[in-house]
């Protein structure tokens, strides 16, 4: 609500302006003296929001609006005697808008359909003195801000308390972890208090319906460890049913209103079942389907979905993005998509689909050097290790020679290398397979006839996957040096999960 901004934040790659000599950096159009007087007499001002600003610097006043991480710089005037006034023809979206005061002061006001306010503070006490004229929910929204600032002043001195009893009081530093733990019980039941103050249906209500904790009934709650599945399928079924998603003005609001919960919900109930994506598509189906008729909220979620999935830290998550791309995207281009993005995701989704982790690899049939085939399915060992690489690339060079230094223990291992050259030069390949004894599979594919690039993803090199004896993709990019590890990491898992199913099954 309010903060302390930096330049890095606000400038956007924008100039500074913070700046003192700083200018609006909006292009002014000139119009015809003619023009403006017509403009004059049969244009009423649709949002006229006057500003008013005790001990204000002599700088300019910007009007900004949010739209969950980002942000977006309206306008800005000088600020003359502490009063700026911003006013258009047209009306403002509703949603959360921000004035920033320089050099680095910000609050936050809500804008719903009145558009013609007055806001009234001081530079030295922004949100002390904040004053809002207009609808009944922009001084409730004020006035919120003003009571989680006042807790917001308690949370950093707990902190600053917390990290000296870490170092100095470890003992003490529970007692300060439970005060904060009730600073932030405090923070929510402000919302529920603001809540029952506003008017249902108003955007302010629909905000704090979205901020306030998650409710589950008691009978459900009590299923928590007698019946984590139906517990866990509560919560996945009706995490979103506090958002009105008719309202798109939910989505012009600052990061931690709807996008956070977005945000969340992809966290607890896609990304953590990663390991059988294919019961997580009928939820995302199930996400965009509540958007409805809404074209913001259903292209906000799947720009967001594209977003988070495209390179996500876990690479088994590619499946959700392969799953929305074909679903979402393939069927029926989007018009909000131009085509230069679309052709970019494409190519993008082609270089993935056919080598996301969990699916069976495609097989190669390639020849070494002497023209002997060799095929990747008909490799004899319990792991396959593929390698895409080029002589004439340094980082590729560089992991065929960590490989080398680990290749006689993964062999020892029962575990194959079967390396690929991506380019058609070979004299270079097999000088350097000779020079540095590389003595696993190496095939190339002079025909260029098996269609690696497609199935592999090589539009970027060196590139690794491993694969089990059953041919499935278990991993891919993994460091050379990190192979071994993962692979016994893996082999772990696989006996744990098999100790956990003979215990509850038996053998």
């Amino acid at each position: 609500m309010i903060s302390k901004i930096n330049e890095r934040n606000v400038n956007n790659n924008r100039n500074n302006i913070y700046s003192q000599r700083s200018r609006p950096y909006f292009t002014k159009k000139k119009h015809g003296l003619f023009l403006l007087f017509m403009l004059f007499y049969v244009s009423a001002f649709s949002y006229n929001i006057k500003v008013e600003i005790e001990n204000c610097p002599p700088y300019y006043i910007y009007l900004g609006s949010h739209r969950g991480p980002d942000f977006e710089v309206i306008d800005s005037v000088p600020a003359q005697n502490g009063k700026a006034v911003f006013k258009s023809d047209k009306n403002l979206p509703a949603g959360v808008y921000f004035i920033v005061i320089p050099p680095q002061s910000r609050f936050d006001f809500l804008l719903a359909g009145e558009q013609d306010i007055t806001i009234k503070t001081d530079a030295r006490d922004i949100l002390g003195k904040l004053v809002i004229s207009g609808e009944k929910q922009y001084t409730l929204f004020a006035e919120l801000q003003q009571d989680i600032a006042k807790i917001n002043k308690f949370r950093s001195q707990m902190n600053m308390e917390l990290e000296f009893y870490k170092s100095f009081k470890p003992d003490t530093a529970d007692a300060v972890t439970k005060k904060l733990d009730s600073l932030n019980l405090l923070q929510n039941q402000l919302y529920t208090i603001y809540k029952n103050k506003s008017e249902k249906g108003t955007l302010l209500y629909k905000i704090l319906n979205i901020l306030e904790p998650f409710k589950v009934p008691q009978e459900i709650e009590k299923l928590r460890y007698t019946d984590p599945a139906t517990h866990y399928n509560y919560y996945k079924d009706h995490y979103t049913d506090r958002v009105d998603f008719t309202d798109a003005s939910l989505l012009n609001t600052p990061e931690f209103v709807f996008h956070r919960l977005l945000k969340d919900y992809c966290f607890y109930f896609f990304d953590t079942r990663v390991n059988q994506p294919e019961t997580v598509y009928p939820d995302i189906d199930s996400l965009i389907a509540k958007t409805g008729n809404n074209p913001e909220f259903r292209r906000y979620i799947l720009s967001y979905l594209i977003s988070r999935y495209e390179t996500p830290d876990d690479l088994r998550q590619e499946a959700y993005l392969v799953y929305v791309y074909r679903n979402y995207y393939l069927v029926k281009k989007p018009d909000w998509v131009s085509d230069q993005a679309y052709a970019i995701m494409k190519f993008r989704i082609g270089a993935i689909e056919h080598n996301v982790i969990g699916n069976i690899a495609r097989d190669l049939n390639l020849p070494d050097s002497t023209g002997v085939y060799h095929s990747v399915y008909g490799m004899d060992c319990e792991f396959k290790v593929l390698l895409f690489w080029e002589p004439d690339c340094d980082i590729c060079n560089e992991t065929a020679l960590i490989l080398s230094g680990q290749y006689p223990k993964l062999k020892s291992d029962n575990i194959e290398i079967y390396a690929v050259l991506t380019n058609p030069e070979s004299e270079e390949w097999s000088e350097f397979i000779q020079e540095n004894a590389l003595d696993w599979i190496n095939v190339h594919d002079p025909e260029r006839g098996s269609n690696f690039e497609t199935y592999y993803g090589t539009y970027k090199t060196p590139r690794i996957y491993i694969l089990n004896n059953d041919n499935k993709i278990i991993g891919k990019d993994i460091k050379p040096e990190s192979i071994y590890s993962f692979i016994q990491n893996y082999k772990n898992n696989q006996t744990e999960d098999m100790d956990r199913f003979n215990f509850i099954f038996g053998k």
